[in-house]
């Protein structure tokens, strides 16, 4: 594990009541893999009728795909926050099978500039892809 929840809550806008990842795995310039454990937590308040929407999974890939663009950041002394500007050609494959899987997040960064960046996102529970599409991440100064 290369980041824990804390460090990864202090680079999303929404801090630590709304950060639904526990870990980063690996990332380089291009990419990120997350993970989160406690999606199925009472304490997650997307987690409803003892199950995971799959739409809330965009929520998840963003969030990864902003802790990337911080981490990219921060390499460059600075910080802003990243919000969803828009998300494209999203698949939903797959349902959430197994609450005690941990659920991987996968973000690749496609296009990057000063104003936000265009991700791949792909969602995967235990090897199965459950989500793919396009995150558009706006970054105002």
């Amino acid at each position: 594990m290369l980041m824990e929840r804390a460090q990864i809550a202090a680079l999303i806008p929404h801090g630590n009541s709304m950060c639904l990842l526990d870990e980063v795995v690996a990332w380089d310039e291009s990419r990120i893999h997350c993970r989160s454990h406690q999606f199925a937590s009472a304490d997650n308040p997307l987690f409803e009728g003892d199950q995971l929407d799959t739409v809330i999974l965009l929520e998840y890939g963003a969030q990864a795909a902003a802790v990337h663009a911080g981490l990219l950041q921060s390499r460059l002394g600075e910080t802003r926050p990243a919000y969803i500007g828009a998300v494209k050609d999203v698949e939903f494959l797959a349902a959430i099978t197994d609450n005690s899987l941990a659920l991987d997040l996968h973000a690749q960064c496609l296009l990057s500039s000063s104003q936000g960046a265009i991700y791949e996102l792909v969602a995967q529970q235990a090897g199965n892809t459950l989500l793919r599409g396009r995150l558009i991440l706006s970054q105002p100064e």
